[in-house]
C-alpha cells in the first residue's frame, strides 16, 4: 500500500505538472490572440497610412505640374516683358532720334533762312558774274551784243549792303570794261584785287581768256600762280585750272607763263625748298620699278655664272630703264589727237564754276553747319553715319598736295589724281629732263656691273667668255678643251678603281682554308654548315676580280654621258652669251632714244 501510495503521488505530481503547462499554454494562446488582434490593428493602421501616402504623393505631383505650368507661365510672361521692354527701348530710342531730327529740320529751317538773309543775294551775284562770263565771247563783244546797264545796277544795289564780296567788285570790273568805262572799270578791279587777290587774278584771267584777249589772260595767270599759289599746298582748285590753261583754253600766253612757273617750282624743289623734292635722285626710285628682269630665259648661263649671275642680272635689268621709261611713257603720253573742237572749254568753264561757287569764310562757317545738319536729317538721326559721310566729303574736298606729289602722281600715277591728258603732259614736261639724267646714271651703274669678261662652270670645268658679244669666241676649241677635261677626269675616276688585296686573298684564301680545315675538326652535325660558310667567302673574295672592269666600265659610260650633257650645256651658253648681252647693249643704246622722245610726238 505504501508502494502504491507513492505511485499515486507521482501520478498525482505528473497530473499537476501537465496542468501547469496546459495552463501556460492557454496564457500563450490568449497572449498571442491579443498580439494576432494587434497586429491586425497596426497592419489596418499602416494600410490607412499607405493610403495617405498615396494620396500625399497624388497631391504632391499635382503640385509640382502646378509649379511646372507656373514656371512655364512666367518664363513666357518674363519674354513678353523683354519683347515689350526691347520694343518699347527702340520706340524711345526711335522718338528721341525723330525728335532730335525735328529739332535739327527746325535748326535747319532756322539756319537756312539766316542764311538766305545774310549771303542770299551774293548766289545772285555769282549767277550774274557766271552768265556774263560765260557769254563773253569775241564775237559777241565785238558786235556790242551783251548790254550790261541791268547787271551793273544790280551789282552796285548788292554792293551797299555787302561791299566785302570781292565778286561783286570783279563782276562790276567786267561789266565796266565791255561798256568802255575806264575808271569804274579800274576802281572796282582794284577793290576785287585788295579783297581776294588770288580769286581776282584768277576771275580777270578766265574772263579775258573768253573775251579772246589772250594776252591779258597770261598777264592775269601770270599773277595768280606767282601770288595765289602755294606749290606746297596745291587742291582742286588748282587742278581745274592747270587743265584749262595746260589744254591752252585760256591761250598761248598763260600756257606759257604756267610752264615758266612750274620750271622755277621744280627749280626751287631741287633746291631743297619746303615743296617735295623734284630732283634727279627723287626719280630713280620709281624708273627702278619699271626695270625689266632677263627671266628664265637664260637659265643655262645662270647656271654656268654660279653666284656672279646675281650681279649680271642686275646690270641687265639696270640696261632696260631706257627702254621701260620709253614704254611706260609712250603708253601713258600718247601723241595728242587735237580732237577737241577749238570752240570747247570744259576745263575753262569747269574752273569758272569751282572760282564762283567758292563759298567766302564767312559763307563757310554756316554753310558747314547747314551740311552737318541736311546729313543728319537724312540719315534720320544716325550722328555716325553723318559724321562719317561729312568726313568723307570733307577728305574729297580738302585733298592738298605738294608740287613733287603732283609731278608724281600726274606721270606713274595717274589714277590718284584728277587731272587730263594736257595737264600730265605739261606736268610731263618739267620732269622729262630728270627723267632723263636719272636714266643716264642708271644706265651709268649698269656698265659699272659689266666687266670685260665672265667666268663659267660647266660640270667643273671652267673657262672666260668676253661680254662683248660681237668677239668672237672659238666654241670648237672650247667643245675639245671641255671634252679633253672631263676625259681626263673620267678616266683618272676609272683608274682609282683596283682590286681590293684583303678581300680577294683573305676571302679566297682565308675561304678556301675555312672550308679544307676547320670541318675535320668540327662536330659532324657542324661540317656541312661550315663548308657552305667557307665556299661563300671563298666566292666573296673571288668575285673582287670582276668588280673591278664592270664598275670601271660604269664610270666610262658615266662619262660618256656627262661630256654629252656639259657639250650641249656649252653650246646653250655660247648662244646665249651673244643674245644676253646683245640684248644688254640694245637697252643701252636706247638712251638715245629717249634723249630724243618728244612728248608732243613732233
Amino acid at each position: 500500500m505504501g508502494e502504491l501510495s507513492e505511485d499515486d503521488v507521482s501520478l498525482n505530481d505528473l497530473g499537476q505538472g501537465l496542468r501547469d503547462i496546459r495552463s501556460r499554454l492557454d496564457r500563450r494562446e490568449t497572449e498571442l490572440s491579443e498580439l494576432k488582434g494587434q497586429f491586425g490593428t497596426l497592419s489596418g493602421h499602416l494600410n490607412t497610412l499607405r493610403g495617405a501616402t498615396d494620396e500625399l504623393a497624388t497631391t504632391v505631383r499635382s503640385v509640382n505640374d502646378a509649379t511646372t505650368q507656373l514656371r512655364t507661365d512666367l518664363d513666357g510672361t518674363k519674354s513678353d516683358v523683354g519683347r515689350l521692354q526691347a520694343d518699347f527701348t527702340d520706340f524711345r530710342s526711335q522718338y528721341e532720334r525723330d525728335q532730335a531730327v525735328l529739332r535739327a529740320q527746325f535748326e535747319l529751317d532756322r539756319i537756312t533762312e539766316d542764311w538766305r538773309q545774310k549771303f542770299g543775294n551774293r548766289n545772285k551775284i555769282r549767277s550774274l558774274a557766271g552768265g556774263l562770263v560765260r557769254q563773253l565771247t569775241p564775237k559777241l563783244v565785238r558786235r556790242q551784243v551783251l548790254r550790261t546797264a541791268n547787271l551793273r545796277s544790280q551789282v552796285e544795289a548788292h554792293l551797299f549792303h555787302d561791299p566785302d564780296f570781292w565778286l561783286a567788285h570783279a563782276t562790276l570790273a567786267v561789266a565796266a570794261r565791255l561798256d568802255g568805262d575806264e575808271e569804274l572799270e579800274l576802281s572796282s578791279m582794284g577793290q576785287a584785287q585788295l579783297l581776294a587777290p588770288g580769286k581776282a587774278d584768277l576771275f580777270f584771267a578766265l574772263a579775258a581768256a573768253r573775251a579772246g584777249e589772250h594776252e591779258r589772260a597770261g598777264t592775269w595767270m601770270d599773277g595768280y600762280l606767282q601770288r595765289a599759289v602755294n606749290p606746297d599746298r596745291l587742291g582742286r582748285d588748282f587742278l581745274v585750272v592747270l587743265d584749262a590753261v595746260a589744254s591752252r583754253e585760256l591761250g598761248d600766253h598763260a600756257h606759257r607763263y604756267a610752264r615758266q612757273v612750274m620750271v622755277r617750282w621744280a627749280a626751287e624743289a631741287s633746291a631743297g625748298s619746303a615743296a617735295a623734292r623734284a630732283s634727279v635722285h627723287r626719280w630713280k626710285p620709281q624708273l627702278t620699278k619699271l626695270l625689266r628682269k632677263p627671266g628664265d630665259h637664260y637659265a643655262p648661263l645662270d647656271q654656268a655664272c654660279g653666284t656672279r649671275w646675281q650681279e649680271l642680272e642686275e646690270g641687265w635689268r639696270l640696261a632696260t630703264v631706257a627702254t621701260a621709261t620709253l614704254d611706260h611713257l609712250r603708253k601713258e603720253f600718247p601723241p595728242p589727237d587735237g580732237s577737241t573742237p577749238a570752240s570747247s572749254h570744259p576745263y575753262a568753264e569747269a574752273a569758272i564754276d569751282r572760282l564762283i561757287d567758292h563759298l567766302e569764310p564767312d559763307e563757310a562757317a554756316l554753310h558747314t553747319k547747314i551740311e552737318w545738319l541736311r546729313q543728319f536729317v537724312d540719315h534720320r538721326g544716325d550722328e555716325a553715319a553723318a559724321r562719317e559721310e561729312q568726313e568723307l566729303r570733307r577728305q574729297v574736298d580738302a585733298e592738298v598736295m605738294d608740287f613733287g606729289t603732283l609731278l608724281d602722281n600726274a606721270v606713274f600715277k595717274p589714277s590718284r589724281i584728277a587731272l587730263g591728258d594736257d595737264a600730265r603732259r605739261l606736268a610731263l614736261m618739267q620732269v622729262l629732263p630728270n627723267l632723263r639724267a636719272a636714266a643716264e646714271e642708271i644706265t651709268a651703274a649698269s656698265r659699272r656691273h659689266r666687266q670685260h669678261a665672265v667666268r663659267i662652270a660647266i660640270e667643273g670645268w671652267h673657262t672666260d667668255l668676253p661680254t662683248d658679244p660681237s668677239q668672237p669666241v672659238d666654241a670648237s676649241a672650247l667643245a675639245d678643251d671641255l671634252e679633253a677635261d672631263l676625259l681626263a677626269r673620267t678616266e683618272e675616276e676609272a683608274k682609282k678603281v683596283d682590286r681590293n688585296p684583303v678581300r680577294l686573298f683573305g676571302g679566297g684564301i682565308g675561304g678556301a682554308a675555312f672550308a679544307l680545315v676547320t670541318p675535320w675538326v668540327v662536330a659532324e652535325a657542324l661540317f656541312w654548315p661550315v663548308v657552305l660558310i667557307g665556299m661563300a667567302l671563298v666566292g666573296w673574295g673571288l668575285m673582287d676580280l670582276n668588280r673591278v672592269p664592270a664598275q670601271r666600265r660604269r664610270i666610262r659610260e658615266a662619262g660618256v654621258l656627262q661630256r654629252r650633257r656639259a657639250q650641249h650645256t656649252l653650246s646653250q651658253v655660247l648662244s646665249q652669251r651673244i643674245r644676253f648681252f646683245s640684248d644688254w647693249n640694245t637697252h643701252l643704246t636706247r638712251l638715245h632714244e629717249l634723249r630724243a622722245w618728244d612728248p608732243m610726238g613732233k
